[in-house]
């Protein structure tokens, strides 16, 4: 067992912590590993009420891109607040909304006519393009993949494949959605390693994956006819899954298949997407274009607001009389014209260095990561892109065997006992997947705030070895 203790919040943000206890929700993910009352936040840093700073590793799960409270983003969102606050961009114009838009279709891969609806979160996006694929296929069936994390919506939990507690207790979920292995090729799903994996068998001149293999001689011989598949839904890169990268043949397949059976290719971009991989989005990586993609979290640097970008074909319907008609969908709030300010605003920013930025931080990270991983026995893996990385914590490196759920005396994981320390030291991380830790900083983050990290994390990392 580890000894391991959590860490105590201080007096004023202790009384805060109790307060909220009496009044919120018991479903909250909160954790005494992470005890963060915010009084402020500042580019990189959060301070707490009684005075202590953070060094912030994690943006708010993703979302704080530019960095917390970039004063052009606050500036845009003044401005803004000043002139219209709401009207409803379901049914009325106004030019933030439209500027959006405009960039949303500029920016995001495939050189063909499109069209934006806005949402108010990523779980709203998935609903939109849910709900749009089925109309436009009129087909009843949908893929989705194991490890995926899609949101708490009905429609999130039934594409979600991440966590038993994000599913159980609220069947019958949504009928017909079929989870297949993602290319998780440190614990490959079939025990084999890549690239050996790959076999003479090609589809499309595009070499087979087993996982994908999987999909296109089991799935569509024995379960289903692809014929009344109407999407399929993936994370261009898993987020919560682990921060899990497919080979390079992943997507290609799939933008294949789809292609075939004229299924639509929906990605999920809400996490890996706006610069957080050193490209505006990640599957400009793989070089395909898609039908949907669903935008988030980073979109509006803070302020609620969502984004399913398609081709014009699927939401229009004097394009295509199969899309979708008027009235079939909507938001009352999505597109709000503050939050519209505030994404032209993230987008100016990234676009002006942003994204480079997230590109070369995240190579030198990665690779003192990597030179981490060479020193030490639990960590065992080490992926990303850009500023989306994660190690992968292990008992023993050569077997990957895992640790027990258990490695404290009352019970702690040894994610929580390393985000916790980390914490202590002025660290926010968070985990994901089953025993990973994510490092997905603001794409502000310098060189030096990177080495500030890694000290850290290096001397969390020995601290637990020495009580192996």
């Amino acid at each position: 067992m580890i000894s391991y203790q959590s860490p105590q919040a201080g007096p004023i943000a202790a009384k805060i912590i109790g307060r909220d206890r009496k009044v919120m929700l018991g479903a909250d993910t909160r954790t005494p590993e992470i005890p963060l009352v915010v009084e402020r936040a500042e580019g990189m840093w959060v301070e707490d009420p009684d005075g202590k700073r953070y060094l912030d590793f994690g943006a708010g799960y993703a979302v704080v891109a530019t960095g917390h409270c970039h004063p052009q983003v606050v500036k845009a969102i003044e401005e803004q607040s000043k002139r219209l606050l709401h009207i409803g961009g379901s049914d009325f114009y106004y030019l933030p909304e439209v500027e959006l838009a405009e960039k949303l279709v500029r920016l995001t891969p495939g050189d063909f006519p499109k069209r934006v609806y806005f949402a108010n979160s990523g779980a709203e996006s998935l609903e939109a393009a849910f709900k749009l694929s089925r109309y436009y296929t009129r087909r009843p069936k949908v893929i989705s993949f194991l490890g995926a994390f899609h949101g708490r919506t009905y429609v999130g939990m039934s594409l979600s494949g991440s966590k038993k507690v994000q599913r159980a207790g609220f069947s019958p979920l949504i009928p017909e959605v079929i989870h297949i292995p993602y290319p998780y090729c440190y614990r490959c799903s079939f025990h084999l390693k890549y690239p050996s994996c790959k076999g003479s068998r090609q589809f499309e001149g595009i070499p087979l994956l087993p996982c994908v293999e999987y999909l296109t001689d089991t799935v569509f011989e024995r379960l289903i006819d692809p014929e009344e598949v109407s999407a399929i839904f993936v994370e261009t890169i898993q987020g919560e899954g682990g921060y899990i990268v497919p080979p390079a043949e992943f997507h290609p397949l799939l933008r294949a298949i789809s292609q075939r059976y004229g299924i639509i290719l929906v990605l999920d971009e809400i996490q890996c997407g706006m610069g957080r991989t050193g490209k505006m989005f990640a599957i400009e990586h793989w070089g395909v274009e898609p039908d949907v993609v669903c935008i988030a979290k980073a979109l509006a640097s803070g302020l609620p607001l969502g984004a399913v970008v398609a081709k014009a074909e699927l939401m229009d319907s004097e394009v295509d009389p199969r899309a979708w008609k008027r009235g079939a969908h909507g938001s009352t709030f999505g597109g709000n014209p503050v939050s519209c300010a505030a994404a032209n605003q993230t987008i100016e920013l990234l676009d002006g260095g942003l994204v480079e930025n997230a590109a070369q931080v995240g190579g030198y990270l990665k690779g003192k990561l990597v030179e981490i991983m060479g020193h030490h026995r639990i960590i065992g893996d080490v992926r990303g892109k850009g500023l989306m990385l994660a190690f992968e914590l292990v008992r023993d490196k050569e077997s990957k065997e895992r640790f027990p759920n258990q490695v404290t005396s009352d019970g702690k994981g040894i994610v929580q006992v390393f985000v916790g320390s980390a914490f202590k030291k002025g660290l926010i991380l968070f985990g994901c997947g089953f025993n990973s830790i994510r490092l997905s900083p603001p794409l502000v983050v310098g060189q030096k705030e990177a080495d500030l990290a890694l000290g850290m994390i290096g001397e969390v990392v020995t601290e637990i070895e020495s009580q192996l």
